[in-house]
């Protein structure tokens, strides 16, 4: 049966309201309906002495009537109105009453279609939807201005604090707490853990909460109504108070934690907890508490309420406050979601972004992070800079290798839907209000970018800057927004405008260092930069944002996870050896001391792998290190775009080498983002060599090819170090590949096959200075990287064919390059011998008797010393073996570049340096090699003895070798020889054949010595002034050096030269084309050999 559509009306918004006119009505319902008796008589006297029905032309009315019963209005003698103030809901304030107008609309919405008819139901709509924009007209303006009417306060007792209507009591609505999934936790002033019934009014210490299916449509129509007057004031210091919850957990609503300081900022930022706040709470000012809460001043409007312009008072001094909320429980989807329930709405979305606190001004990294609204949830990780609890709750046994396992897995499952919220929470801002909104959030990252400057130094103070974790989560957000243009074709990459960093002002770049020029040309190249008429498009903005994020953000994470690693390997040796050492101390006067570093430094141990693993569980994760992947390629790609001037790189490949003028805009690039690529790489290649996508291997080859093969391009030496190093970490075995993840591609990558080779030889001979106080040591590890992609290579033709061209072509270059690894060997393995000497002797010292009666100080010194010999010798010995196998590759080469190990400048020395080891390895010195454990350092002496014969085998048949050899007085002799070939035998190190190839050469030196004795003997002494003053030989082609007038061999000059382009006897710089020859005085050698080999001739005719 139908109602008609006045009676409907009536009774429907007399129950929305929950009133009545009639006083019987009220008495019936045991006075639960509220009888409006004040309004009731005015209603009759206007209406002649009759009662009209409550219709929606008097909504406006009754609400204001209902809503201006004051609950503690006692002084009253109408009976009536005293029954009416009894029995109001206990602690209902206005803001509860109109929350439960709002509900108790839509309840009838659904009855409209049951009750009335076809005809009269869209009227009723209408007067319904009316009745519900009144409903939340008025729930926003006692939001935003509580004293509007008298019941704005929740009653205080000793247990419980003080209530006001604020923005805040939307936070248990925002937080579902009425849908039970946070009811315990979500209010900030529920005093007991319990489940708020999502049709709730409210009671004495809780506010009124929307059920999740109400929500949207209270924001929705909140935003309507408030669009433009009042609407950031409404959900701004809402949203900044579960930005306060995640950062410091939900309060427990109790007055003592009013009365109990937290460990947060002194002068009242959010959650702040001082004197003043205190004062406020006893005094029941709500707006000078929200102000403290929200970190303002109080004073003035709804800002002082805690509205939408709150800027923290501390805002340099972080607010510490408790661990918070973390991802380690499922609490932080309540908080995130409702950020995202916010953004889903367009005008909220847009009022978002002109919160204050969207993005403060006037902050440093660690408060920008904590008090920027949006802060709190974008530092949601694994992280333990943020979340200890992560390291405590999930990795605090890191030996139970399964369980951290599982642990990261279940990590990782979380971070993947974390970044998806925050990618449509961002999304839906810049969405919202077009250019204005897309503006606040570029500024936003740019102003990330900008207060964090200092995570881009080596060392950092953490107190300064903010948390890996937010910037991490950051770049992860950027780079979202970068995919779209990131494609596999790179068909959007000339949309990058290279000049952006010329003109942009979103953060700082003046003082970085630039790829190929000084701070000057960089500060004078951007003061002549033309202003620009059209903003940079969006591309370049999210592109140039991603690049500055990638610096801050996981290349400093990155940094740290490498120093806390290298930390605790260090302190993991330092262990190891006290625990090697317990005998000597166990029963000295420090034995206690030890025992306490050894349980110190073994808790240190384990709560440093704890932070190892919660790190690993953000980098080390499959969908990050995918876009992470993406991006490097799409920096190489663009990197050698930029330096290919005018090329249409990859779209036509670039052609090398590069051009000898480097473009501007190549040279102007900051440095980092060059390196920034290199240490993502190199991360990869220490920890997930299968992280590369084929197409990123091509980008990888093609990057390192180019700028290894063009170095002009790239003014720091460590730079180029690095992509050498990247080259060499893919080029380990990993798993089936036996030439690691691009073994394969370098040999056949077009561009690697024509010019890597010639670009790793140069590099070889670069790395000789770096510059560096280190550049000694240096060298050892970059060229021991360049001997591993050597080797990688070695046994493709055509890479031997541009080896052997390469060579045939520059000569005097290549001359140079074999120099420098004949001079590593030298010093490697000549210092690795000696030092086994001595190593042998510090062990005899510790074995014997005496040893055992020295303190335990002295002791522990010498056992020190000999630890430290170990590891110079592993060291050593293992670039000496890797530099020995590339000799033996080169010399077993046949045409140019055997050739060039017999130039007179290089051949003698190569044959010294073969004859001192092979004899300190089988001479009479051999026992002095003879160490404990051998293998523990790497000394493999068969195996040595074996190369060392190789490279002899390599050379026996060439003449210029067995005289070089013989030549040698120092350490050749016939019976080393001897010995080596049974030793070789005996081990089956090589077969017969092979080992006459030995024997045959040695007859050959021995020819030669009988040869030149006999020379020797027939030149007799040989006048000073023929004599080379460095190496005391008979000259044979001698020049004159310009600047000092010297005059030595030109093989000696050559020799140095290679090594050092100085005059040996002024320090002057000296090429080999300016010496001089010394026709004279070669004329004068060789007359004089003339001579006294005619003399010789004539004394055997005569005998």
């Amino acid at each position: 049966m139908t109602t008609s559509l006045a009676d409907w009306i009536s009774s429907a918004t007399a129950t929305i309201f929950n009133v009545t006119l009639d006083r019987s009505i009220a008495e019936s319902s045991q006075w639960k309906r509220v009888y409006l008796k004040e309004l009731a008589e005015e209603l009759k006297e206007e209406n002649k002495g009759t009662l009209p029905p409550i219709t929606g032309e008097i909504a406006d009315r009754v609400l204001i009537a209902r809503l201006s019963l004051d609950p503690s209005e006692t002084m009253t003698e109408d009976n009536d109105k005293l029954s009416v103030l009894a029995n109001l809901p206990k602690g209902q304030t206005s803001f509860d009453y109109l929350a439960g107008a709002w509900k108790r609309s839509r309840s009838q919405q659904g009855l409209i279609r049951k009750s009335l008819s076809s005809e009269d139901a869209p009227k009723a709509q209408i007067t319904l939807d009316e009745t519900r924009v009144l409903i939340i007209s008025y729930l926003g303006l006692v939001i935003m201005t509580p004293d509007m009417f008298a019941n704005a306060s929740k009653p205080s007792s000793s247990q419980l604090r003080q209530k006001t209507v604020s923005p805040l009591c939307l936070v248990p609505s925002l937080l579902r707490q009425g849908s039970g999934s946070l009811a315990s936790t979500a209010d900030p002033y529920a005093s007991t853990p319990t489940q708020v019934s999502s049709l709730s009014d409210g009671d004495d210490n809780r506010w009124a909460v929307f059920a999740a299916h109400e929500l949207p449509d209270v924001l929705s129509e909140l935003a309507k109504r408030f669009d433009g007057e009042g609407l950031e004031d409404i959900v701004g210091p809402a949203l900044s108070e579960i930005g306060r919850q995640v950062l410091q957990g939900p309060d427990d609503g109790t007055t003592t934690s009013l009365n109990q300081p937290t460990p947060s900022t002194s002068n009242g930022g959010p959650g702040g907890n001082n004197e003043a706040l205190n004062a406020a709470a006893a005094a029941g000012d709500v707006r000078a508490v929200l102000a403290h809460l929200l970190g303002q001043q109080p004073g003035g409007g709804a800002n002082a309420a805690g509205g939408a312009n709150a800027a923290p008072t501390n805002q340099n001094n972080p607010t510490q406050g408790g661990e918070g909320i973390h991802l380690g429980s499922m609490e932080w989807t309540t908080y995130v979601n409702a950020f995202l329930d916010c953004s889903n709405i367009k005008p909220i979305a847009v009022s978002i972004t002109k919160l204050d606190n969207f993005n403060p001004a006037n902050l440093n990294g660690p408060s920008f992070e904590r008090n920027s609204v949006l802060g709190p949830i974008l530092r949601l990780s694994s992280f333990a800079d943020s979340s200890p609890a992560i390291c405590r709750d999930f990795f605090g046994d890191p030996s139970a290798k399964a369980t951290m396992y599982g642990s990261q897995t279940t990590l990782r499952s979380t971070l993947t839907t974390i970044h998806g919220l925050h990618f449509k929470l961002f999304n839906n801002l810049i969405r919202s209000g077009g250019a204005e909104s897309r503006e606040a959030v570029l500024a936003y990252w740019g102003t990330a970018c900008e207060l964090n400057k200092k995570r881009g130094a080596m060392r950092v103070r953490s107190k300064e800057v903010s948390s890996d974790s937010f910037m991490v989560n950051l770049f992860e957000l950027v780079m979202r927004f970068c995919e779209p243009f990131m494609d596999l074709n790179y068909s959007k990459i000339d949309r990058i405008d290279a000049e952006y960093l010329r003109r942009q002002k979103r953060f700082q770049v003046d003082d970085l260092t630039r790829l190929n020029a000084s701070e000057p040309e960089a500060k004078k190249w951007a003061e002549e930069a033309s202003a620009s008429t059209t903003p940079p498009n969006f591309i370049t903005e999210c592109y140039f944002i991603g690049l500055r994020l990638l610096n801050l953000g996981p290349c400093k994470a990155i940094r740290s996870l490498n120093e806390k690693a290298e930390e605790m390997r260090r302190l993991k040796k330092r262990v190891k050896e006290v625990e090697q050492d317990r005998a000597s101390w166990s029963s000295s006067p420090q034995a206690m001391q030890y025992e306490v570093f050894l349980k110190r430094a073994q808790a240190e141990v384990t709560r440093m792998e704890s932070e190892l693993l919660a790190t690993e569980v953000q980098l080390l994760d499959d969908d990050f290190v995918n876009r992470l992947v993406i991006l490097v390629s799409f920096i190489m790609t663009w990197l050698v775009r930029v330096a290919d001037n005018g090329g249409n790189h990859p779209h036509t490949t670039v052609k090398l080498p590069l051009s000898k003028d480097v473009p501007v805009l190549f040279r102007m690039l900051p440095e980092h983002i060059f390196e920034d690529v290199c240490e993502v790489l190199l991360f990869f290649g220490r920890y997930k060599p299968n992280a590369l996508t084929e197409p990123a291997k091509k980008d990888l080859v093609t990057f390192c090819t180019t700028f290894l093969s063009s170095g002009w391009f790239i003014t720091n030496p460590f730079l180029k170090a690095k992509l050498v190093e990247i080259l060499f970490y893919n080029v380990l075995p990993f798993g089936q590949a036996s030439s690691g993840v691009v073994g394969d591609l370098i040999n056949f990558h077009p561009l690697a096959l024509e010019h890597l080779v010639p670009a790793l030889m140069s590099f070889w001979i670069e790395a000789e200075s770096t510059g560096s106080h280190t550049q000694f040591y240096d060298k050892f590890n970059i060229r021991y990287h360049l001997s591993r992609i050597f080797k990688t290579v070695w046994n493709n033709a055509k890479h031997k064919e541009r080896l052997n061209s390469v060579a045939s072509a520059d000569d005097d270059r290549f001359a140079v390059f074999v120099n420098r690894l004949l001079n590593d060997v030298t010093f490697l393995l000549d210092d690795a011998l000696e030092k086994l000497v001595e190593l042998r002797n510090k062990q005899v010292e510790i074995d014997s008797q005496a040893f055992a009666q020295r303190t335990a100080e002295e002791r522990s010194e010498v056992e020190g010393h000999a630890r430290g010999l170990e590891g110079q010798i592993r060291s050593m010995l293992e670039f000496g073996n890797e530099f020995m196998e590339r000799l033996i590759d080169f010399t077993g080469e046949e045409g140019r570049t055997k050739d060039a190990f017999m130039q007179s400048e290089i051949v003698g020395r190569l044959a010294s340096m073969l004859d001192f080891n092979l004899d300190l390895m089988v001479g009479e010195k051999c026992q002095e090699l003879k160490v404990k454990d051998p293998k523990k350092v790497g000394f493999h002496p068969r195996e040595l003895l074996k190369k060392i014969l190789r490279v002899y085998m390599n050379l026996a048949k060439r003449p210029e070798f067995v005289k070089a050899i013989s030549a040698d007085g120092r350490s050749y002799r016939q019976a080393t020889f001897e010995k080596a070939i049974r030793i070789a035998y005996k081990y089956m190190l090589y077969g017969g054949p092979e080992l006459d190839v030995i024997k045959t050469m040695v007859e050959q030196v021995e020819k030669v010595r009988q040869e030149e004795a006999e020379e020797d003997e027939e030149l007799g002494e040989i006048p000073d002034e023929f004599l080379d003053p460095l190496m005391a030989t008979l000259m044979t082609d001698p020049v004159t050096l310009p600047s000092s007038k010297a005059i030595l061999d030109r093989s000696t000059i050559k020799s140095h030269l290679l090594s050092d382009p100085t005059d040996p006897f002024n320090r002057a710089p000296l090429k080999l084309e300016e010496v001089l020859p010394a026709t004279d005085l070669k004329a004068q050698i060789e007359a004089f050999r003339l001579e006294r080999r005619q003399a010789r001739q004539q004394s055997k005719m005569e005998e």
